[in-house]
């Protein structure tokens, strides 16, 4: 009996200091994980319970020209920022080279009518990658080395590839008759049910249209019916996007959206984007 006694006090019994030298290690995994998913370096605001402590991932937004100061107030708001929205501020065009835009998942395109064939090219590849891409009004419709070229679909390979619409007034891509248009009437909305109009109704609209035609692969979201005094009032398609691409995704606004439509609908526009596909 003796000589168990004195094994059993050489050894020692089962204290359980193994599996409590386990929990600083677990509580440090813990903690990792929580800051790691605070700074968004991971995903963890889809868990259930707890997922409302972490941020939703930033959708990184770059500007393609210039936004509209209107357009840019919502880009840099509060309301953006809490919704994951990180605008990079712009850039001009002559600044897009292959590789510039890998890390931005949304490009827009406002305020510079010209955009050169490297950045068109760019532009394009970016979208053809599973790049989002928000064309505004006559944005990027001139090239820089043929002033008398008009449209979007100028050159093999570039954003005519990409585009929802053509542009208006375009013959054998020069200009044939007019292109932007002033209108007074409604906003209407033809798909209700597409995440871009969440909270949006058909409204008044008084500002200046881009006169473009959809392409085969367009889906018409809404237009533009004017007052001309007429039972039959004309309409100009407002707002279409591109359908059919393996991942990337275009959506054209003739309109400016920061000073038509408001804040929630851009807002439910690029969230709607980022997810985005065909």
């Amino acid at each position: 009996m003796s000589i168990m006694a004195n094994k059993k006090a050489q050894y020692g019994a089962p204290t359980g200091s193994y599996g409590e030298s386990l929990i600083p290690l677990v509580l440090i995994l813990i903690l990792g994980i929580f800051i790691a998913g605070k700074l968004g370096y991971i995903q963890l605001n889809s868990l259930p319970v707890v997922g409302s402590l972490f941020p939703a991932p930033y959708i990184n937004v770059i500007v393609i020209g210039h936004a509209s100061p209107q357009l840019e107030y919502y880009l840099k708001s509060e309301n953006y920022r809490v919704a994951g929205i990180n605008y990079m501020g712009y850039v001009p065009q002559e600044a897009v080279v292959p590789g510039t835009l890998n890390k931005f998942d949304i490009i827009i395109l406002q305020g510079s009518t010209i955009c050169d064939r490297t950045a068109r090219r760019t532009i394009t590849d970016r979208v053809k990658a599973g790049g989002k891409l928000m064309v505004i009004g006559d944005a990027c419709t001139r090239v820089n080395d043929d002033p008398n070229a008009l449209g979007w679909d100028i050159g093999i390979g570039l954003l005519g590839d990409v585009m929802p619409v053509t542009y208006g007034g375009v013959l054998m891509h020069e200009a044939t008759g007019q292109s932007r248009i002033y209108a007074e009437g409604k906003f209407r909305i033809i798909a209700p049910d597409h995440p871009m109009f969440n909270g949006i109704k058909n409204s008044q609209f008084s500002g200046t249209l881009t006169n473009v035609y959809p392409t085969a692969n367009a889906n018409v979201l809404a237009y533009i019916e004017t007052y001309m005094g007429k039972p039959t009032s004309p309409a100009t398609f407002g707002i279409l996007e591109s359908q059919g691409f393996l991942s990337g995704k275009t959506i054209y606004f003739a309109f400016d959206p920061g000073t038509q439509t408001g804040r929630e609908m851009l807002q439910n526009t690029l969230l709607y984007l980022k997810g985005a596909k065909g």
